[in-house]
């Protein structure tokens, strides 16, 4: 693991010059260094004399290592001391954002979290991702052609980050047509992010994930939250043999959980349609199991059933992208259940199995 200790003095600097209502502001030095060197001392966080690229301070994980407040807006994924996550992370009390944290992973089980670079090595048991088709064979980064953030073509973490941070406008939704004008920075993926990032979210407030109703088991679902990650995870996306053979598409056994699929479909008076706690109509979204729509404005789906589309089932419905307290990155800890301690957030959808 990387001595990130260090890094907090400069994480202090830098957080109030990261805007997340707008592009990033401030002194350049706050993120930039000229030589890497003052009074013979390197510049980095890490007390590193190699420079970064772009002239940087840190890389991925220095700049988003600390304690998220509520009040920094450099979102943290990465902390030094184990974040408060309680049932499922959106309690008041949680201090982790939408995607979690690399924490548990890099401190308790690699089970927990994505093995990303510079925080530990590649996964002890699996040599390739699960249910991916062999063609990502090198241990996952947080950005780049073995990541999910930046330029897929480009192999550098940094360099396939430029024009990024400086370019982003998050007041408007992003269509996916260029690195900044992607959810997250990840290139191609539509979406418009919470200002926060998830912190302590609400039914009005909270991300706007794009995900499409497909029609199809093999159909592509470009832009979708869902795609992302499917280009290392592809088989539980939109691989073949996810139906049971011999029925059509929408209907019959599902071998694997769908994605990109609208819940309407298959909304019946005692399950889907009472998602939850709801009646049918207008359900207020759950931040616990939160869906995806395909509606692109920027107004945030504090309802599901209210428009066509509007109830997406995606992997983030379940899951967290970077990590969590619980086995498989899941939002809530369903081993345990029906256990003291366990959370059955599956019933969120699945009403009538609780």
């Amino acid at each position: 693991m990387r001595n990130t200790g260090c890094l907090l003095t400069g994480l202090l600097m830098l957080g109030w010059c990261l805007s997340a209502q707008a592009r990033v502001s401030g002194p350049c030095v706050n993120c930039h260094t000229m030589h890497n060197s003052q009074g013979g001392k390197p510049m980095n966080w890490d007390e590193s004399f190699t420079p970064n690229p772009a002239l940087l301070l840190g890389d991925c994980i220095g700049c988003h290592t600390g304690s998220n407040t509520g009040f920094n807006s450099t979102p943290f994924v990465f902390s030094i001391t184990g974040p408060e996550y309680k049932a499922t992370g959106t309690e008041p009390e949680s201090n982790t954002l939408a995607g979690g944290s690399f924490y548990w992973m890099a401190n308790i089980s690699d089970r927990m979290g994505h093995n990303v670079y510079g925080l530990a090595g590649p996964d002890g048991t699996l040599s390739l991702p699960p249910g991916g088709d062999g063609s990502f064979s090198d241990q996952l980064n947080c950005a780049g052609s073995m990541g999910c953030h930046g330029r897929q073509n480009e192999s550098g973490q940094i360099t396939s980050m430029r024009a990024t941070h400086h370019y982003k406008n998050h007041s408007e939704w992003q269509d996916g047509s260029t690195p900044a004008a992607s959810y997250r920075f990840l290139d191609t993926i539509q979406g418009f992010g919470d200002r926060e990032y998830e912190f302590r979210p609400t039914d009005q407030q909270h991300n706007k994930y794009y995900g499409i109703d497909r029609t199809g088991e093999t159909e592509p679902a470009d832009g979708t939250i869902s795609s992302q990650c499917a280009r290392c995870h592809e088989y539980y996306h939109d691989g073949s043999g996810s139906l049971v053979s011999g029925t059509a598409f929408g209907s019959g056994v599902w071998i694997r959980h769908p994605t990109d699929f609208d819940m309407s479909n298959a909304a019946s008076s005692d399950e889907y349609e009472r998602y939850n706690g709801g009646s049918g109509s207008g359900n207020m979204y759950s931040v616990v199991s939160p869906v995806a729509t395909t509606d692109t404005s920027n107004t945030v789906n504090a309802t599901i059933y209210s428009t066509n589309d509007d109830a997406v089932v995606m992997c983030l419905s379940c899951h967290r992208a970077h990590g969590t307290p619980f086995n498989g990155l899941l939002r809530w800890d369903y081993k345990s259940w029906p256990a003291p301690g366990g959370y059955n957030g599956c019933a969120v959808c699945h009403t009538a199995k609780d």
